[in-house]
């Protein structure tokens, strides 16, 4: 830490300026609401929008002086080149823009609930410590490349383990924490997973980054094409070989294995059978959270990289970059024609229109053909009613089980609360349809509606059993479905 530095981070930082604001309590304490306690990663303007008006009217009869603007002013004000404490931007299958935190923001509300603590009440010093030693230790364990070393430890352990085990076999006695050392240990398990989330966000404004300064360069026309693509992979290369990157990429493949996430979730819910937590509403809520939130963060900054790499795609395009040469060397030419003609411009002989509004039409717009539906003729003055064939319709209508909607987005929303993340098969298993084949579509449709994670590649076999009504037994084969802890679900609870 130097001056230097310091002088210009104090000068420059938008999380310092969100600090000096008048309005930083009222801000911050928003964010966090709306962001960090509801579990969003992203949210909508028209949501945003209606949750800051409700907000500025809760606070004005104790703050009638604070946050007195409208809303889409303070949106557009927090998003300015000047402030950077939202990032604002259009998201695929969305009308309107979309809004996340800035690493920025993060590191305020960070900063602030580790000296605050108002969820868990206390700062673990000594689990804090523990970590650090158990740490350094398996650093200095594991950085080592002498089989001797790591040999006299693995027997050191076996030891330690053997001792206990014969302990208790012995004495039948187990020794355990005790409650103020549990909560202290979930306080920082609980700290840690927060800073976790935050630190997603400086992954993909890395990614964002390489990819404005690709499309930068293809603007500015002075590269060729290679050399921007050169440019690019290069930079993704070091970034992925940079700790923070082989950080992220470690953490991906982690997340994603099933086996790790079947463990991840057995510890969850082994931890809110704990007794001593019970009190802890906040903190066990995050901690179940914790599996479908990671899954969504990791796939979000994804989506990031993929956008570069779309960029890079657009890139390859022979026509669309000869195109672009085109325009930029016209634009050069009427720069140069411009300057040469700036000592003495032409009067009255050259003239100029501006069209300040654009015209723009997708394509996409348009509907496609088609043929204009044709009525036929039926004449029913013969027709004689088959009493028969009527009395059929109406069994066949009366067989027909109706789909209770509602109860079964209920069945869906309260096996995410208690498991976390749940396949569409496991769901079967406890929760065996009465409908049939219609049932499981209909979860499959309500898995697409609420935004859950429907795999277009893997598939999962399901057995429906033989029904009452001597329907007999049937083997599906479906999509794999994943149903988690959706914004949109979280929203509608």
């Amino acid at each position: 830490m130097h001056l230097d530095k310091l002088l210009m981070y104090f000068e420059t930082s938008p999380a310092l300026r969100l600090l000096r604001s008048p309005n930083a309590p009222f801000i911050v304490d928003f964010l966090e609401q709306q962001f960090k306690r509801a579990a969003c990663i992203t949210l909508p303007f028209s949501d945003l929008h209606t949750a800051l008006a409700a907000y500025q009217e809760e606070i004005r009869p104790a703050y009638p002086d604070m946050l007195r603007d409208k809303p889409e002013t303070y949106l557009a004000k927090w998003c300015s080149h000047d402030t950077r404490w939202l990032d604002r931007f259009l998201e695929a299958g969305r009308n309107e823009p979309v809004y996340q935190l800035t690493p920025h923001t993060e590191d305020v509300i960070t900063f602030l609930d580790g000296v605050l603590e108002q969820d868990l009440g206390f700062i673990g010093t000594e689990s804090r410590l523990k970590l650090v030693i158990d740490t350094l230790a398996d650093l200095v364990v594991k950085a080592s490349d002498d089989p001797a070393a790591r040999l006299a430890y693995l027997r050191d352990e076996r030891q330690q383990l053997d001792e206990e085990i014969q302990r208790i076999q012995d004495e039948g006695l187990v020794t355990k924490y005790e409650p103020a050392q549990i909560r202290e240990r979930f306080a920082t398990a609980i700290s840690l997973l927060k800073q976790l989330q935050g630190d997603f966000r400086a992954v993909e404004e890395k990614f964002k980054g390489i990819t404005q300064q690709v499309q930068q360069r293809t603007v500015e026309g002075r590269d060729t094409r290679g050399g921007i693509l050169q440019f690019a992979l290069d930079a993704e290369d070091v970034l992925k070989r940079e700790d923070q990157g082989v950080s992220f990429y470690e953490f991906v493949r982690f997340i994603l294995s099933p086996s790790q996430q079947e463990r991840l979730q057995e510890v969850v819910q082994q931890v809110g059978r704990i007794r001593e937590l019970a009190t802890l509403a906040d903190g066990l809520d995050t901690v179940r959270r914790m599996v479908p939130l990671l899954l969504a963060e990791a796939e979000k900054v994804m989506r990031t990289n993929q956008r570069l790499s779309a960029t890079l795609r657009r890139l390859l395009d022979v026509q669309a970059h000869r195109e672009r040469q085109r325009v930029a060397q016209l634009l050069r030419e009427i720069r140069g024609l411009a300057a040469s003609l700036a000592d003495d411009p032409p009067r009255n002989t050259v003239g100029l229109e501006i069209e300040t509004k654009a015209n723009i039409a997708s394509p996409f717009a348009r509907t496609f053909w088609s043929e204009a539906p044709r009525l036929t003729s039926v004449d029913l003055t013969e027709y004689v009613m088959d009493d028969n064939r009527r009395a059929e319709a109406f069994r066949m209508l009366a067989a027909m089980q109706r789909l209770d909607w509602r109860c079964l987005r209920g069945v869906v929303h309260d096996a995410v609360a208690q498991h976390g993340t749940i396949t569409l098969g496991s769901l079967l298993a406890e929760h065996p349809p009465e409908a049939g084949v219609v049932e499981v579509l209909a979860y499959i449709q309500i898995a697409r509606d609420e935004g859950h994670i429907v795999s277009r590649e893997a598939v999962e076999e399901v057995c429906l059993p033989a029904s009452k009504d001597g329907r007999r037994g049937l083997g599906l084969e479906i999509p794999l479905v994943r149903f988690t802890a959706t914004e949109r679900a979280i929203d509608d609870a």
